[in-house]
């Protein structure tokens, strides 16, 4: 037994004969406690060895009183509760012979787990406080205000307190309720509420304190009030952040806590989904996988995730140089040890893309390659056509050539209904992927082909909140198509991980011809986006920034919806994904009719080629042709999937 341990035992022992003494003086008072010393004496030295064994069994001399805690005091309490059962015993046993009254096991109980916890507790605050001063003496900590006083806070508060690599010192808490003002969370009180911001800086500057940063709680950031906490924090200058990620110690690691600006994603309430991964993991470990439109915002996502599930070799398909350039650097880094392959190449040229499947043998493909804008992609029928539908069509042929063993096709909302060239595009990609899933089917073996539909990924390359973001540096006006035109948004990474695990669960799914459907929770009116934007930057909308409508675009309505009326969705075991039969017709059919289509894109006939998307998709209604068909379904140029 080392010194140290000793002492602590020598220590507890006492303080339990201590104990025994005090609580007899309490029952008995002064004169009482003279006429009973002799019996108090005998139970002393009775219930020191038991406290002894007790504290030995329980190693409580093993816990380092600078480490001391919730699980320390919980021994304290069962060795206490332990030692009082053994008084009790002593009445009992001794027939009286040894005077032990009634109350005093109860009072002893109280005694002993104060005499043994606040002497530790007392020894780690001191240390910590003497730790606390020296680490930071003669270093300025950036006073700041936390909002919120939830359990995040009082971690996030205890955190601050020791962390030296980033010297920050919490002056003062905000509450969402009125009642919780005066209350303190490790000795930092509750200076006012969301809405009191004001006047709280007003009262910590009198003291000559000044926050400079506002640190949100991630709990705090669906509250009511946040926005306005937010614009009002913009206003005084103060910089708004929350944690990185949830924090679920106290303790300091080598890395200083890491905090990250508020965006409006963390204000559009998107939950997190608790997902088992290990589905995922099965599938894609070991195998080689292949995305095409690898750089872009659908596609790098997919490959970050893919990356990290250990992977035989990951091959990246982009027509950008830049972007292929650029995650493939990404994952180097990210992943030295990955073995990744970078193909600059059009999933339009059928022959390159036969020839990059059949050298590289992909056992997974990922189809993310496309273009997603709805009015480039009206004011570009040609171009749209060729790498939205006929590109999807040569990788699921390369895909079924080679055998592999799945392939994922990413769709979007604009494929039900459609009004624009993008949506019968992808509609066409959409019936294609599941005639050969049935064909696949009907062969008894083969590559299984999924598709996967979801709406607007929040802050993809070229989407709205993108562009607001830059509206509002410009200092507006921040242009809105209409009034009462909404979408479904979610995270990128959220999607993305709901792809791959659709993916996961359609390879061993008996059903052909699946189409998975993200829930993208409740549409967002993108007025109210902009109307939120713009208060997170701490202005207020029509007086500092004005809001101008332009009118819808082509090929754009004012809603998406994410279904077909005669689609029967069912819910998976995935949470957050359901699945239906898509429509599927035979594969020697839709082959001739994507001939027609590839004959149409030859000429460049955009009418032709119109005419020829029609027939293969009878629901695509093109907008000037129904106008009010197509308003009744309407939306904005929001991206839904990732570009090549």
């Amino acid at each position: 037994m080392s010194y140290r341990r000793l002492i602590v035992v020598v220590f507890d022992l006492a303080a339990t004969a201590l104990a025994v003494f005090v609580s007899f003086l309490l029952r008995l008072g002064a004169y009482g406690m003279g006429d009973r010393l002799e019996e108090t004496t005998a139970v002393c030295v009775i219930l020191v060895p038991a406290a002894a064994v007790c504290f030995w069994m329980l190693r409580l001399d093993r816990s380092p009183w600078k480490f001391v805690s919730v699980s320390d005091l919980r021994k304290i309490i069962i060795a206490s509760s332990t030692l009082t059962a053994v008084l009790i015993a002593i009445q009992f046993l001794s027939g009286g012979a040894v005077f032990v009254p009634r109350t005093v096991p109860g009072i002893f109980w109280f005694v002993e787990i104060l005499f043994l916890a606040a002497p530790r507790m007392l020894y780690r605050t001191l240390r910590m406080r003497k730790r606390n001063r020296k680490a930071f003496q003669g270093v300025y900590r950036i006073p700041v205000l936390v909002a919120g006083i939830d359990d995040e806070a009082e971690t996030l508060v205890r955190r601050l307190q020791r962390d030296t690599v980033l010297p920050m010192e919490v002056v003062g808490l905000l509450a969402p309720r009125a009642r919780d003002i005066g209350a303190r969370i490790q000795d930092t009180p509750v200076v006012g509420t969301f809405m009191d911001l004001e006047k709280a800086l007003d009262q910590l500057n009198a003291k000559q304190i000044e926050p400079k940063r506002l640190i949100v709680t991630r709990g705090s950031l669906n509250n009511a009030d946040i926005e306005a906490l937010l614009g009002e924090a913009q206003r005084k200058g103060l910089t708004a952040v929350r944690p990185f990620d949830t924090l679920a110690s106290v303790d300091v690691s080598a890395d200083a806590l890491q905090l990250a600006p508020i965006s409006i994603e963390d204000l559009l309430g998107r939950s997190t989904r608790n997902i088992d991964l290990a589905p995922l993991r099965e599938l894609v470990a070991k195998r080689k996988v292949i995305v095409t439109g690898a750089g872009g915002s659908i596609g790098s996502e997919l490959c970050r995730q893919i990356a990290a599930m250990e992977p035989a070799k990951l091959i990246l398909l982009d027509h950008s140089e830049l972007a292929l350039y650029t995650i493939f650097r990404e994952l180097a880094v990210a992943h030295p040890s990955l073995e990744t392959a970078q193909v600059l190449g059009n999933v339009v040229d059928r022959k390159e893309i036969f020839e990059v499947f059949h050298k590289l043998e992909p056992d997974l493909v990922f189809h993310a390659a496309a273009l997603k804008h709805v009015d480039i992609v009206e004011n570009h029928t040609v171009a749209g056509t060729q790498i939205n539908a006929i590109g999807t069509r040569h990788v699921a042929d390369a895909a079924r050539d080679i055998k592999a063993i799945c392939a994922v096709f990413i769709s979007t909302d604009k494929a039900v209904n459609p009004v624009s060239v993008l949506g019968a595009t992808k509609r066409a990609g959409e019936l294609y992927w599941a005639s050969c899933d049935q064909e696949s089917g009907l062969a008894g073996a083969g590559t299984r082909f999924l598709t996967v539909r979801f709406g607007n990924v929040l802050g993809s390359n070229g989407s709205v909140i993108p562009l607001f973001t830059e509206q509002l540096k410009q200092g507006g006006p921040i242009t809105v198509t209409h009034p009462d035109i909404e979408r479904y948004f979610m995270t990128i990474s959220e999607a993305v991980t709901l792809v791959l695990m659709s993916s996961a669960l359609g390879v061993k799914s008996p059903e052909r011809s699946p189409t998975f459907v993200l829930d993208m929770g409740k549409p967002v009116k993108i007025v109210e986006l902009a109307r939120r934007m713009i208060r997170l930057s701490g202005l207020e909308p029509d007086r500092d920034i004005p809001i101008v409508f332009t009118g819808l675009r082509p090929g754009e309505r004012l809603t998406e919806p994410l279904e077909y009326s005669d689609e029967k969705l069912a819910a998976t075991t995935i949470p957050g994904v359901r699945a239906t039969n898509a429509q599927t017709g035979e594969l020697k059919m839709m082959t001739m009719r994507f001939g027609n289509l590839e004959k149409a894109v030859a000429t460049r006939d955009e009418d032709a080629v119109k005419s020829a998307l029609k027939l293969l998709v009878p629901e695509y209604r093109p907008k000037g042709r129904d106008t009010r068909a197509a308003d009744a379904l309407s939306a904005p140029s929001v991206s839904a999937t990732s570009g090549s």
